[in-house]
């Protein structure tokens, strides 16, 4: 097996990763990220100079590229490899089902851009000395102003927004929105032209297009979602950052005798089947909780990484509930505007939850009959978030992964279905949803503690008995945040980032 060796490498590449790689290598510092999927083939990608890329699933390709693999607590060998370039995967748990994307940017392509603050108050308070809301609030800061977040104001004239579509209706009413609301768009300045801009950079990215709705969650091809590939990986790499797509990280074990290098890192390069050994004095965990959790307790029971007796509790689902709102009335269409239209709730409840969704994307490209994809357009995705209890558990024994939840603990959910009923009731227009909730914010398993007794990672993000490891992904939140995760997420990894440089050093 041909052995690597990297000072800091970071696994993964969404909100946990690639902000952390990124401050690293502004700082000066070696660091390798290493990305289990492909770098994505966008307007941004393709002007940064990358030329091993991967389209993202459109056409007949959402039969071959949208799914990565399906993974199961009952599956032989826990999962079944589809292809490489899948833009999501699917694993199907005890009460929970979780989606994870794959991909350089990571869950950037997939999210919904709204970029806000923990929904559930005193979020960071009593979980471990140092880490506090104030503590937490200048690295949000930092996260929204580097991600260009902007406020999305009447002059944007963005169309289909709920402020809009729902301020008369029977059913439903604008919700108000959470404190200091902010989205991930480029939006265009003349909206019936958008146009290209490229940044200080020289990366490319065209304008939202909000006539053509290719934005969503199938990923962005013109760069019009701001997705962290170019925003933080794009400087990065000029910062000397090395990025290895293609790259699944399979086990990390503790090294001894060596004083460069703690940890051997094995890996799966998915381009050339070869395997690859990576020796680092420093690792930071950042491939997604699912896949986080799967490497630690992996390596736990087959690679040597001992201890960590609090892995794989505490996980929880951010209270994430989705349907699909057949609305179905001939003077709807959906399939213009931003993927996310605003918040909604039931018009004269208070106590209501807020519901957010929007039009499903690029429908015009999904390989269906038209009448079918016309119906599609008048549809919506609506999904309802909030605390839930994280009550799961996440194992592994014999080769598999175990993700056991139960829904029924989280008030949040029965809220959620009793919305979704009276939604359906009221507007004529029936709302399905699965009974077992699908999730794409699995969060906790490896949580920030005071002490190893009460969590897997410190105040620094390191884990309690294996110095020189980190996790820096949702797989470290304490508790749901109630709303959309990404900043927390990103905050949170820019807090360890400058943490990291704090006691070891800036070399530039």
């Amino acid at each position: 097996m041909r052995e690597e060796h990297s000072d800091i490498v970071v696994i993964g590449s969404g909100f946990g990763g690639s902000v952390v790689a990124a401050r690293l290598a502004e700082a000066g510092l070696g660091v390798t990220l290493l990305e289990r999927g492909p770098w994505r083939d966008t307007v941004p990608v393709r002007s940064m100079g990358i030329t091993q890329r991967s389209p993202l699933p459109r056409g007949g390709q959402l039969f071959t590229r949208l799914l990565r693999g399906i993974g199961s607590n009952r599956l032989p060998g826990g999962r079944i490899g589809l292809s490489k370039h899948g833009l999501f995967e699917l694993f199907f748990g005890d009460g929970a089902t979780i989606a994870c994307s794959s991909g350089v940017g990571g869950g950037s392509h997939v999210y919904s851009a709204v970029n806000i603050r923990p929904l559930a108050e005193n979020f960071w308070e009593g979980h471990a000395s140092g880490v506090s809301d104030a503590s937490m609030s200048a690295h949000y800061e930092a996260v929204l102003t580097r991600m260009g977040s902007v406020t999305p104001m009447a002059d944007h004239r963005i169309p289909n927004s709920s402020s809009v579509r729902f301020k008369n209706t029977p059913a439903l009413e604008p919700a108000a929105p959470p404190p200091d609301p902010r989205i991930g768009y480029l939006l265009p300045e003349d909206p019936d032209h958008p146009r290209e801009v490229v940044d200080a950079n020289g990366v490319a990215r065209m304008e939202v297009d909000y006539k053509a709705n290719e934005d969503g969650f199938l990923g962005s091809p013109g760069g019009g979602k701001t997705t962290l590939d170019v925003v933080y990986l794009a400087p990065a790499l000029k910062s000397g950052l090395k990025v290895r797509a293609l790259a699944e990280v399979e086990t990390i074990a503790p090294v001894a005798g060596n004083a460069q290098a703690r940890y051997r890192i094995t890996w799966l390069n998915h381009a050339t089947g070869e395997r690859t050994a990576m020796l680092a004095q420093h690792v930071v965990l950042a491939a997604g909780t699912l896949n986080t959790l799967r490497i630690l307790l992996r390596s736990r029971a087959e690679a040597g990484l001992t201890g960590m007796p609090q892995l794989g509790r505490r996980f929880g689902t951010n209270g994430d509930y989705f349907g699909y709102w057949d609305f179905n009335d001939p003077n709807v269409d959906q399939s213009t505007g931003l993927p996310t239209t605003g918040g909604v709730r039931l018009k004269g409840d208070r106590h209501s939850p807020m519901i957010g969704g929007g039009g499903l994307p690029s429908v015009d490209r999904y390989p269906l009959p038209r009448w079918v994809k016309n119906r599609m357009k008048r549809a919506y995705m609506i999904a309802g978030l909030g605390e839930d209890t994280l009550n799961g558990e996440v194992t592994f024994a014999k080769g598999r992964l175990k993700v056991c939840y139960d829904p029924e603990k989280s008030p949040i959910f029965a809220r959620l279905r009793a919305t979704f009923d009276a939604i359906s009731r009221r507007s004529g227009h029936r709302i399905y949803a699965p009974k077992t909730p699908i999730t794409v914010h699995p969060l906790g398993g490896a949580c920030l503690g005071e002490t190893i007794a009460e969590g897997v990672v410190d105040a620094n993000g390191e884990v309690f008995d294996h110095p020189g490891l980190y996790v820096t992904d949702a797989a470290a939140l304490p508790r749901s945040p109630g709303g959309p995760p990404s900043m927390t997420i990103a905050a949170w990894a820019n807090h360890v980032a400058s943490r990291f440089i704090a006691r070891h050093g800036a070399r530039s």
